[in-house]
């Protein structure tokens, strides 16, 4: 597996070739501060502490992502629950691209499940990395240092799950979406606009209908010879004319036509907003997963060479590397509840406005 190398100089190797002022140290701690105030909302802390009671991770270092003892919160946190959904398609016959949002939503929950999965096991395989530094300031030069180096190399990287291709092939599937959503609500709109148009058309039409009538009537009533003949039909044809319209109104129903234009609007919006989410998320990934190939990469180095001046810069390195790992396992992790937020979100906009106000 390969992603492309994402080089973040200011971040990867800071400290080692600049000096920053204390001013600047300050103001740039201020600004990580503001920023995980206002990312982290009472409603992302809701979720995130939901998230760790439910979830439940294999604690040993592995080589594989996937563990058997791991809950699907899909099952419990999914809001609404999939039963819920099953009923309203039922009760209310949605539209089926309404449908095919909820099953996006879904498929971007269970992707979320995974990256929470994955981020544990990086951060529970960096802590070797750990142990191997503090081994080394006890006994440097050790057997038993090595051993670890090999180990460690020798994992599997947990974020192998994640192939180049699932974010693109995931984004494509929900602008695809995301097109026909904004299709048919366009098209929805028209259509409204054409009622619009049509009943003040027939308006118009059944007051010029009434005039005319009203005038052919004052006309025969001056004949009195024909009017008694006569006047019976074209009350009859006005009538007709009424009882037409009438069902034409009935037939026609611009309050349902606005409502599904709605839930199509809010889906849409949903959508858009989780192919951002996937886009991020996607480029993290692939950032967190070239950090963990060059820890391994180092500490492979190490074992094979076995070289004093190979030691001391595979240190220095695991050093640097391991304030960088752990920066971008919070940036992902960040992002990952904020999707999981924001699916829950939109889901719960939608189910809004597919039940009546009087059933809310």
């Amino acid at each position: 597996m390969k992603f492309s190398r994402f080089k973040l100089p200011s971040i990867r190797f800071r400290g080692k070739y600049h000096e920053e002022s204390p001013s600047s140290f300050t103001k740039e701690t201020d600004v990580n501060q503001e920023y995980k105030k206002a990312f982290r909302t009472q409603s992302y802390t809701d979720i995130f502490n939901k998230v760790q009671t439910h979830i439940r991770f294999d604690d040993e270092p592995s080589s594989s992502s996937i563990h058997s003892p791991y809950i699907r919160l899909c099952d419990i946190l999914l809001e609404p629950q999939s039963e819920t959904i099953a009923n309203l398609t039922n009760t209310f016959n949605l539209h089926h691209l309404l449908i095919d949002f909820f099953k996006a939503t879904i498929k971007s929950w269970m992707i979320c499940e995974q990256l929470l999965e994955s981020i544990h096991q990086v951060n529970t395989n960096h802590q070797k990395v750990k142990q191997i530094i503090k081994l080394t300031q006890r006994v440097p030069y050790d057997t038993k240092v090595y051993e670890e180096l090999d180990s460690y190399s020798s994992l599997v990287n947990p974020l192998s799950e994640f192939e180049p291709k699932k974010f693109p092939m995931l984004h494509i599937y929900h602008k695809l979406l995301l097109k026909k959503l904004t299709t048919k609500h366009t098209r929805v709109k028209r259509r409204q606009k054409i009622i619009n148009l049509s009943k003040r058309v027939g308006g118009c039409a059944l007051v010029a209908s009434y005039t005319v009538l009203a005038v052919a009537l004052l006309v025969l009533a001056c004949h009195g010879l024909i009017a008694p003949l006569a006047s019976p039909g074209l009350i009859a044809c006005l009538f007709g004319l009424i009882k037409n319209t009438n069902s034409v109104k009935k037939r026609v129903k611009p309050t349902e036509l606005k409502r599904i234009g709605v839930q199509l609007d809010v889906a849409a919006k949903g959508v858009y907003t989780m192919i951002k989410d996937l886009d991020t998320m996607g480029w993290l990934v692939g950032r967190l997963y070239n950090e963990v190939e060059f820890g391994k990469m180092m500490a492979r180095k190490c074992f094979r060479t076995r070289k004093a001046d190979v030691w001391e810069e595979v240190m220095r390195e695991f050093r640097v590397h391991e304030s960088c790992l752990l920066e971008q396992l919070e940036e992902l992790e960040d992002h990952v509840y904020l999707c999981l937020l924001n699916v829950n979100r939109s889901r719960k906009l939608l189910v809004d406005e597919i039940i009546p106000i009087s059933e809310n």
